[in-house]
């Protein structure tokens, strides 16, 4: 399998990294001056959104534009601070981008996170070379709308069709599959049911050769339809 047409399109906080507990403790710190309804079990059910969504469901009421930029700003420096020293890539994951690279895949991050977010992981890991775009959707209507995976498609030069998401999250399977894209359910941060995603995967420590193969016969049928 050399030079396919393929676009591999990765979510970023609990797909590549695990960011989770991070996460919660920086919205934690970030809202620690004014009463919300946050908890660990409202910030778990709603993970994976962009900030524009989450931050008055965390609250519990629609944030006057001062304040959402005063508390999204104080959580995301706190976020990029502690980041290199309190996550980590994903075990095998590395392996897997140099597999898709190797293959001439084009590759990208889309994500919810913001850009700084994004450009602050692939450069603490070192992976920036693997990705042609690094796709924020900061402010996109935010998974399970597909705009974030749309935007990275045409920033590949790639149909839709020809796209395969690999996501941690429902509302992230969702959008790929509204976007008309193969999705990866990935395990961690949710418990996918078999049928909530075109394939699940347990972790990143297998070779994806096989998995691979699926993608691509997935593809090549559904447009052959």
């Amino acid at each position: 399998m050399e030079n396919i047409n393929l676009a591999v399109l990765w979510d970023m906080d609990g797909t590549i990294l695990d960011t989770l507990e991070l996460h919660y403790l920086t919205w934690k710190e970030a809202f620690s001056d004014c009463p919300t309804l946050f908890s660990r079990e409202l910030f778990r059910a709603n993970f994976g959104g962009n900030n524009r969504s989450t931050v008055p469901i965390y609250l519990g009421y629609e944030p006057d534009e001062a304040y959402y930029q005063h508390v999204v700003a104080l959580k995301e420096t706190l976020f990029r601070e502690q980041l290199a020293e309190k996550t980590e890539l994903f075990p095998g994951i590395r392996a897997w981008f140099a597999y898709f690279d190797g293959l001439g895949a084009r590759q990208a991050i889309a994500s919810s996170a913001m850009l700084e977010n994004i450009s602050k992981v692939v450069d603490a890991f070192e992976i920036r070379r693997f990705f042609t775009a690094l796709v924020p959707g900061e402010d996109l209507p935010s998974k399970p709308a597909p705009d974030i995976f749309l935007r990275a498609a045409q920033l590949l030069d790639t149909s839709p069709a020809r796209c395969v998401v690999f996501e941690d999250s429902i509302h992230g399977i969702n959008a790929a599959k509204a976007a008309g894209m193969v999705s990866v359910g990935v395990a961690g941060t949710t418990h996918f049911a078999p049928g909530d995603a075109d394939f699940l995967l347990d972790d990143y420590t297998q070779d994806p050769t096989e998995l691979t193969r699926a993608i691509l016969a997935l593809m090549n049928s559904r447009q052959a339809v």
